[in-house]
């Protein structure tokens, strides 16, 4: 195959691999470097001078973290969100998009601008925040998933793939004594897999990411996810604060006889952070794929 292969060809796709490895190289290598540090001693790590794999092997940093409660407890409401925000995300965004895409719908078209408008005009985050004062959502751990369990672009994927689901075999199952929910449960979520994936995806990428809303929303750092903890961590405006609560009792001389270093906890905060989410996407890479093709195509 190779000899058949005109010269040209043969040095586009030398060049078209080597500037994909050299891309996928600077994509992967700085989450690559925060790994290695993670799991190297932190008073080495200070010496500086590596880059590719730890040099004096630990796992101190990783058992300092679970070690104290408050970070176990941003970890543990961070999933809690993100596990809420998910199913929420599919119940109610399945059945708006279920709604809109019946052309018998009464005032369908005002329904579909409902969605179509706050993709393109939000009001801000002080309207936001002062909605979510007068729902008594400000310090209350609903706030991180109530408001968000519509997202105009995840009805848009779901009503496109729920518009083809044939209306013949809806009329059949309605003449049999099947009601819009039940043809809803039965029949159109069976078949809508691809895109129901693909809004799972997205809405638990969005919710484990999210910082927004623990750092303006929550002063009671008992309800902050993960990423709060951790932008307030890495801003260094809570390092002195959190060192000097570990630094009491047994804990405190714990980290300073394993010289772990705010750096080093740093490092490895941010792989607890970015690993749950990097081990659930290869399971739903297939139906994301195909999901965002269907609304691609259809759309």
């Amino acid at each position: 195959m190779w000899l058949k292969r005109s010269k040209g060809e043969l040095l586009f796709d030398i060049a078209n691999v080597t500037l994909m490895a050299l891309f996928a190289f600077v994509c992967l290598y700085p989450f690559w470097y925060v790994m290695v540090l993670s799991f190297n001693d932190g008073r080495d790590a200070m010496r500086g001078g590596i880059f590719l794999w730890p040099r004096e092997w630990s796992l101190e940093n990783f058992t300092t973290l679970f070690r104290d409660e408050r970070l176990l407890g941003s970890f543990l409401m961070s999933v809690m969100r993100t596990v809420g925000g998910m199913a929420l995300a599919l119940l109610v965004n399945s059945l708006y998009a279920y709604a809109i895409s019946k052309r018998d719908l009464p005032f369908r078209k005002l329904f579909n601008w409902m969605i179509v408008i706050p993709m393109y005009f939000a009001g801000g985050i002080i309207p936001y925040y002062l909605i979510c004062r007068w729902l008594g959502l400000v310090n209350n751990p609903l706030v991180f998933v109530i408001p968000w369990a519509i997202i105009p672009f995840h009805v848009l994927l779901l009503r496109t793939s729920m518009q083809d689901f044939p209306s013949s075999i809806e009329e059949s199952a309605q003449l049999d004594g099947s009601g819009y929910f039940r043809i809803f449960w039965t029949m159109v979520l069976p078949l809508s897999k691809p895109a129901l994936a693909t809004v799972a995806l997205l809405a638990g990428i969005m919710h484990w990411n999210d910082w927004l809303d623990g750092t303006i929303m929550v002063t009671n750092s008992r309800f902050w996810p993960m990423q709060t903890l951790l932008l307030n961590i890495i801003q260094g405006a809570d390092i002195m604060a959190y060192f000097k609560s570990i630094g009491q009792g047994g804990l405190g001389a714990y980290v300073r006889r394993n010289a772990i270093t705010p750096e080093s906890l740093k490092m490895a905060m941010l792989v607890i952070t970015v690993v749950p989410i990097l081990m659930i996407y290869p399971f739903a890479q297939r139906y994301f794929i195909k999901g965002l093709m269907l609304g691609s195509v259809k759309g």
